[in-house]
């Protein structure tokens, strides 16, 4: 992101801090593709660029959006992390990157409890504003409960790929995943 930030200023390209952040998971952290990406939306967009003209080219959901998605599935807002889901694929979205992101979310969120905020800020390839969100979500649920949900996501991602319902996968995953934060572990009980 901040090789890009760099590249934008010396072409004179305006370009906002979430539609870089969008680049770069777009290119999934390859520097050649991210270029040749930021080049074509040039071409496309001309020299100002926003967050929603990144995410229609990859098919990404917004930055916020997955936050969102991540804070009903902490909060167990099945209703809410489904009406999402259906807006997602409406708009065309990726569900499979979707999972992938949200894994990656879920990762951060597990870094950033496990070794804490000061050093997972140094650690996590993540903007203040991320930070911020996973400090705030870092306190809806415990370390074992979002590895459970990081586990989830993991075997849903794994059966995307040989399933004809990428759609139904995925919220069967998210369902599981809300009832993994909110169930009682036996650690708890004894």
């Amino acid at each position: 992101v901040e090789r890009l930030r760099h590249i934008c200023g010396a072409e004179k390209i305006t370009i906002d801090d979430d539609a870089l952040l969008a680049v770069a998971r777009g290119a999934d952290g390859g520097m050649r593709d991210a270029l040749s990406a930021l080049d074509q939306l040039v071409s496309f967009q001309g020299d100002t660029l926003h967050e929603e003209d990144v995410l229609a080219v990859f098919g990404l959901v917004s930055r916020k959006s997955l936050e969102d998605l991540a804070g009903h599935l902490l909060r167990g807002n099945m209703g809410e992390m489904l009406k999402l889901v259906d807006a997602f694929e409406s708009a065309g979205k990726d569900l499979r990157r979707l999972a992938v992101e949200l894994l990656a979310h879920f990762r951060n969120l597990l870094v950033f409890q496990s070794i804490g905020a000061e050093a997972a800020t140094a650690a996590l390839d993540a903007t203040p504003e991320q930070v911020r969100v996973l400090q705030a979500q870092a306190a809806l649920a415990d370390a074992a409960r979002v590895l459970r949900v990081a586990e989830q996501l993991v075997e849903a991602e794994e059966g995307m790929r040989h399933t004809l319902s990428v759609r139904t996968r995925l919220e069967i995953a998210l369902i599981r995943c809300a009832r993994a934060v909110s169930t009682v572990t036996l650690e708890e009980i004894v």
